[in-house]
């Protein structure tokens, strides 16, 4: 499965094919980190690098939709070597 197949499968899973603003669902720190298994520092650390996207809130609070967190990890991986 290449990475466009993949992409389009978890958007259809997660029923976000449209960006609606009534559909968006903003994860904090921490439940980023849960759902990514890392520690709150790692996440604080991709967004101080803007490695991931984020959602920047008033102040420095930020959230993380739950596609995008999706569509990261899916950009993050790596094929195995024959």
């Amino acid at each position: 499965m290449d990475k466009r197949q993949h992409v389009q499968r978890v958007s259809v899973a997660h029923g976000r094919l449209d960006k609606d603003l009534s559909n968006r669902s903003l994860l904090d720190i921490s439940a980023a980190a849960s759902r990514l298994g890392c520690s709150d520092r790692f996440i604080r650390r991709l967004v101080q690098e803007r490695r991931i996207p984020f959602v920047k809130l008033a102040g420095s609070k930020v959230r993380f939709e739950q596609i995008d967190i999706d569509l990261w990890l899916c950009d993050q991986r790596v094929e195995a070597v024959r």
